[in-house]
C-alpha cells in the first residue's frame, strides 16, 4: 500500500489542505513530518486513518474531529495497492451523518466500487487482505507505543504481541469458550433467579395464610362502614337537589346585593333630580319644568351675549377714533416745534399757530372723552360677563337635574326587574324545599348541622366518596384473598420442581468450572507452547535483527524472546533479551540505557509491522501476499540521543522493507538531507502543511 495524495477539509486544525499540491504525489521511501508541538502532526495521521476506517480507528467520535466553528469535515485519500489505484472520499456532518465512497481508477477515470460504510469496510479488507485491527497495527506505530514496549514486563510484552497480531484461530477458540461460559453463566443466573428452597416455600405458605386472616377481618370492618354510611345518606337530599338549591341560593344572594346597590343609586339620583319618589307623573312634571327653565335661561344667555357684542363694537369704534386723534395731535405738535407752516390734518387748510393750538386742545379733549366712555362700557361689559356665568351655571344645574331625573327612571326600572327575579327565585326555592320536606333553607341546614348549602354538598360528597372507596377497597381485599389462596396452591406444587432445579444449577456450575479451566490452561498453554515458541518468535527475531544492528551501529546484533512460566501474580510471558556484541553477552532490557532500550523497542516494533501482512500462526494457515507495506511512525525518536537519531533516519532512508515510511518528529536530527519533508505550522487559528521535496 502506497499513499499518493491527501485532501483535508475542516478536520481538526486543518481547514483546507491538499498534500502534496498540484499534480505531485507522495514519493516512496522515508518522508519526515516535522513542526512545533500542537501544530497538528499527529492529526495528519488521524485524517488518513479516519478516511480509511472511520472514527473507530482514531478513538474519537466524529463530532470531535470537526474543526471549531465548522459544521462538517471531509478527507479524500488516494492510494495504490498491488499496482491498482484507489480513492476513498469520507464526509461527516452532524445533520446527515457519515457518507463514504470508494473508487478504483480504470482507464483514467474513477469508478465507484462501494458507497456505504459497511460495504466500503468489507471492500477495503479485501483489497488490503487484512482486517481493521491487523491493518492498523501494521500501518501505525502510535505515540508512546515504543516506550510501552521498552518498559514492558514479560507478561505485558506477551499480551502486547497477542493483541497486535490478533491471531484469528486462537481468538476464535477463546471467543467460543467465552461465549460458552457466558451462556452457562446466563443459564445459572436465570435458574438462580427462579430458585427457592423448599423451606422458604413452606414459610411463604404460612405468610399467605396469615395475610388471608388479616384480609378477612378488614372486609368485615369495611362492610360495617358501608352500612353506616348508607344509613346516613338516606335522610339527606340527593346531589341533584342540593346542586339546584345551591344555584338558586347563589342567584338570590347576588340579586339581593344588586337590589341594595340599585336602591342606593336610586336614592342618589332622586336627590340630584330634586324628587322625593320615582313616581312616573312626578318625574314627567319635573322634566317639563326643567325644560321650560332651560329654554328661558338660554334666551337670557343669548340676550346677554348680544349686549356684550354691541359693547365690544362700540369700544372698538371709540378706540379707532382715539388712535386717529392721537396721530393728528402728534402731527400738529411736531409742526409747532419745527416752526413750519401748519396744515389741518383733516382738510389740509393752512392753520395759524393759534388755530393749530386750539385744534390740539379740541383733539385732546375728544380723546379724553373717548377714554371715559370706554371705561363706562368696560364696566357694563364686566357686569354682563358676570350675568353670563350665572346663566351658564343655571344651565348646568338644569342639565344635571334632567340627567339625574332620566337616570332615576332607568334605575327604577332595574330595581323593579331585580325584585321580580328575587320573587321568582324565592318561589322556585320554596317549591324545591317543599319536595325535600322542609319549609325554608335555614331549617334544612340546621337539620344536618351545617352553616351553608356548600357545606351540606361537601358533606354529601364526603359520604359518597367514603362509600365508593369502602366498596372499592372491599373488592380489592376480596381479590387479594383470592390471589393469596391461588398462591398457596402454587406454592404447594412447587417443592419438587425446586429440588430438580437446584440439582441442575449445581451441574451447570461444575461444567462452567471445567470450561474455565480449559480456557485458562489449555488455550493459553497452546499460545505459549505452539504459536509463540514454534512459529511466531522465530519470524519476529528474523525481521527485527536487521533493525537492531542498523539502529545501534552493530553494538547489538540480535534479540531473543524467551517464554516465561506463569506465576502466582501473573500469567506466562516473553522475556526480551539482546545480544551485546561488544560485551559478548545476552542482556535484559533493564540492563540497557534508556536510549538503547528505545532503539531496541523501535526495532522490534518495525519488525512487527514488517511481518504483520504475511504472518501464518499455524502451518496450515493460508499464505497471504503482503499489501500494507507502509508505516506511520508517530514520535518514536524522543528517547534517542543525536547519534542514535541520525542512525535511525539514515537506515530508514535505505529501508526497502516498506514502500513508504512517514516519520513524525519535532526533534532536530542529522542525516535527513535530501529526504522529503512535510513542514506543519500554525497559520492563525488553523494549521497548514507543505511538502518540500
Amino acid at each position: 500500500m502506497k499513499l499518493l495524495k491527501l485532501e483535508v477539509k475542516n478536520f481538526k486544525p486543518f481547514r483546507d489542505l491538499v498534500l502534496p499540491q498540484n499534480d505531485i504525489e507522495f514519493p516512496e521511501g522515508l518522508i519526515i513530518i516535522k513542526g512545533p508541538n500542537s501544530t497538528g502532526k499527529s492529526s495528519l495521521f488521524e485524517s488518513i486513518l479516519w478516511c480509511l476506517w472511520g472514527a473507530t480507528s482514531v478513538d474519537l467520535n466524529n463530532d470531535e474531529l470537526i474543526s471549531f466553528s465548522s459544521t462538517f469535515c471531509r478527507v479524500v485519500l488516494q492510494f495504490e495497492v498491488a499496482g491498482a489505484r484507489y480513492k476513498i472520499d469520507r464526509t461527516y456532518n452532524s445533520a446527515d451523518g457519515m457518507a463514504v465512497v470508494l473508487f478504483m481508477k480504470q482507464d483514467k477515470a474513477w469508478k465507484r466500487i462501494a458507497d456505504k460504510s459497511i460495504s466500503v469496510a468489507t471492500k477495503l479488507d479485501e483489497i488490503l487482505s487484512l482486517e481493521l485491527k491487523q491493518a492498523l497495527n501494521t500501518l501505525l506505530v502510535r505515540q508512546g507505543e515504543v516506550a510501552a514496549i521498552a518498559n514492558a514486563t514479560p507478561t505485558v510484552l506477551r499480551k502486547l504481541l497477542v493483541d497486535i497480531y490478533d491471531i484469528e484461530i486462537l481468538n476464535k477458540m477463546s471467543n467460543h469458550l467465552d461465549y460458552f461460559e457466558s451462556n452457562l453463566d446466563s443459564k445459572i443466573y436465570a435458574l438462580s433467579e427462579d430458585y427457592q428452597s423448599p423451606e422458604s416455600i413452606r414459610e411463604e405458605v404460612k405468610k399467605c395464610e396469615h395475610r388471608i386472616d388479616e384480609f378477612t377481618k378488614s372486609v368485615k370492618r369495611r362492610n360495617d362502614e358501608i352500612a353506616s354510611t348508607e344509613e346516613l345518606l338516606k335522610d339527606i337530599p340527593d346531589a341533584s337537589s342540593l346542586r339546584k338549591i345551591s344555584e338558586i341560593k347563589g342567584k338570590l344572594d347576588q340579586d339581593t346585593r344588586d337590589l341594595e346597590r340599585r336602591n342606593n343609586e336610586l336614592k342618589a339620583d332622586l336627590a340630584k333630580a330634586g324628587l322625593l319618589a320615582a313616581d312616573e307623573a312626578l318625574v314627567q312634571a319635573r322634566l317639563d319644568s326643567l325644560k321650560k327653565v332651560k329654554e328661558r335661561t338660554e334666551a337670557e344667555r343669548e340676550e346677554i351675549d348680544s349686549k356684550k357684542q354691541a359693547i365690544d363694537q362700540e369700544i372698538g369704534q371709540i378706540t379707532g377714533i382715539n388712535r386717529d386723534l392721537k396721530e393728528k395731535v402728534a402731527t400738529l405738535t411736531k409742526s409747532r416745534v419745527d416752526e413750519d407752516d401748519t396744515n389741518c390734518p383733516t382738510c389740509s387748510k393752512p392753520l395759524s399757530p393759534k388755530e393749530r393750538d386750539d385744534l390740539i386742545i379740541a383733539y385732546e379733549k375728544g380723546m379724553k372723552s373717548g377714554d371715559t366712555k370706554i371705561k363706562e362700557l368696560e364696566k357694563q361689559r364686566k357686569q354682563h360677563v358676570a350675568d353670563s356665568k350665572q346663566t351658564e351655571e343655571r344651565l348646568r344645574e338644569v342639565t344635571t337635574s334632567t340627567d339625574a331625573t332620566i337616570k332615576a327612571m332607568d334605575t327604577k326600572e332595574l330595581v323593579d326587574s331585580i325584585q321580580s327575579k328575587i320573587s321568582q327565585s324565592e318561589d322556585e326555592l320554596a317549591k324545591i324545599l317543599g319536595v325535600v320536606g322542609v319549609s325554608d333553607l335555614d331549617t334544612l341546614l340546621k337539620k344536618f348541622k351545617v352553616s351553608s348549602v356548600s357545606d351540606l354538598q361537601m358533606k354529601v360528597a364526603k359520604f359518597e366518596s367514603t362509600l365508593t372507596e369502602a366498596k372499592k377497597s372491599t373488592k380489592e381485599i376480596e381479590d387479594n384473598i383470592s390471589r393469596e389462596q391461588l398462591l398457596i396452591s402454587e406454592y404447594e406444587g412447587k417443592e419438587a420442581l425446586m429440588k430438580q432445579m437446584g440439582a441442575e444449577i449445581e451441574n451447570l456450575k461444575r461444567i462452567n468450572e471445567h470450561s474455565k479451566y480449559v480456557r485458562r490452561k489449555l488455550v493459553s498453554g497452546f499460545v505459549a507452547d505452539y504459536v509463540f515458541q514454534k512459529r511466531l518468535l522465530g519470524i519476529i527475531r528474523s525481521a527485527t535483527n536487521q533493525y537492531v544492528r542498523f539502529f545501534t551501529n552493530n553494538q547489538y546484533t540480535s534479540i531473543d524472546l524467551e517464554p516465561t512460566q506463569s506465576t502466582k501474580r501473573s500469567g506466562p510471558g516473553l522475556l526480551l533479551k539482546i545480544w551485546d556484541e561488544r560485551d559478548q553477552a545476552w542482556k535484559k532490557t533493564g540492563q540497557l540505557s534508556y536510549g538503547d532500550r528505545t532503539a531496541i523497542s523501535l526495532s522490534l516494533r518495525l519488525g512487527i509491522s514488517r511481518t504483520m501482512s504475511s504472518i501464518r500462526p499455524l502451518r496450515d494457515s493460508p499464505v497471504i501476499t503482503p499489501r500494507v507495506r507502509s508505516v506511520l511512525l508517530d514520535e518514536p525518536l524522543g528517547g534517542l540521543d543525536k547519534m542514535r537519531r541520525e542512525s535511525v533516519v539514515t537506515n530508514l532512508v535505505n529501508d526497502k522493507n516498506f514502500e513508504q515510511i512517514f516519520l513524525i518528529t519535532h526533534t532536530d536530527i542529522q542525516g535527513w538531507e535530501g529526504v522529503p519533508i512535510i513542514e506543519v505550522a500554525k497559520e492563525g487559528s488553523s494549521s497548514t502543511a507543505t511538502l518540500e521535496m
